[in-house]
């Protein structure tokens, strides 16, 4: 009887997590000029989103966390650019910057990595059926990718490893502004995911390729609109956070000491991203990330 009621509560639990979700998906989803024809649209439960008039059919990059923001994007695309959404680009797997796909026209154009969309089949695999799967990416590259559109062009890079081991970065050619995905958290601490593949200790290699393009503006995966210097600042921060991880398995440093004795202080003013139950991104977590792939004691997923 005891089991019963625990799963009971559980149950509940659940369902009051998904409805609270669900009703603050669509609470302080904010939109930000940052061309004539380009606008970023931010909400604290999701990822943030480009939309970009072409002149043939708007382009949006990542669609944050539920179908309700996919469709809120769908519509505020629409408003902005007079125009019917033409492509969906992906800058990875992770549900806060997917899941609102399912929301759009199931021939719309989606465009991701290789390595985005077997993550997308193989590690979040329940989301994307029945009516789901069709807005799984349907164009596909491996390192470079170019949609010519309109009046306008997107250069698409995936510049290596960090976040995970597929993500892509959106270069908007005339209006020289990059869309850098979760390559780059703003003042946030990122999330690291190993088991996608992700690396801190090449993170900071993937960022320098990523800064050989020619832009001026940056919208992050998360926080607020950057620029040149916002990404330097992260890359140092990223660059602290892997010789602390690379000292702690030279010296055989448990967890507790690299927590420690870290020595990294670029994070200053850094916020932490909480997802209710699931997980939350501070700087005890990106250093235990970092410890685990420095001294090899990643947890099987």
């Amino acid at each position: 009887m005891r089991k019963i009621v625990v799963a009971l509560a559980a149950a509940v639990l659940a369902l009051a997590l998904v409805v609270w979700f669900a009703g603050q998906a669509l609470v302080g989803l904010r939109i930000v000029r940052v061309a004539d024809d380009l606008h970023m649209i931010q909400s604290p439960l999701g990822g943030n989103v480009a939309v970009l008039k072409t002149g043939a059919g708007a382009v949006i990059v990542d669609t944050m966390t539920f179908a309700s923001q996919g469709a809120a994007i769908l519509e505020a695309a629409q408003a902005l650019t007079g125009e019917p959404v033409a492509v969906i680009v992906n800058s990875h797997y992770h549900f806060d910057h997917t899941h609102g796909n399912p929301a759009f026209p199931v021939d719309t154009r989606v465009v991701a990595t290789e390595r985005t969309l077997v993550h997308l089949r193989e590690r979040d695999a329940s989301y994307w059926t029945g009516d789901h799967a069709p807005l799984l990416p349907n164009e596909t590259f491996e390192h470079e990718h170019e949609i010519a559109l309109g009046s306008k062009t997107i250069r698409l890079l995936h510049p290596g490893r960090g976040h995970t081991d597929g993500d892509l970065v959106a270069l908007f050619v005339e209006d020289g502004v990059l869309h850098a995905g979760d390559l780059y958290f703003n003042r946030r601490y990122p999330n690291i995911d190993l088991e996608a593949g992700g690396s801190v200790q090449l993170w900071g290699e993937t960022l320098d390729r990523v800064a050989e393009l020619p832009f001026e503006q940056v919208i992050p995966g998360h926080g607020e609109l950057s620029d040149r210097a916002g990404l330097r600042q992260f890359r140092t921060f990223i660059e602290e956070l892997a010789a602390v991880a690379t000292k702690a398995a030279e010296n055989g440093w448990t967890l507790a000491e690299t927590q420690a004795n870290g020595d990294i202080v670029a994070d200053a003013g850094y916020e932490p991203i909480s997802i209710p139950l699931v997980m939350t991104l501070d700087r005890e977590f990106v250093v235990r990330r970092a410890w685990e792939e420095a001294t090899g004691a990643v947890p099987r997923s």
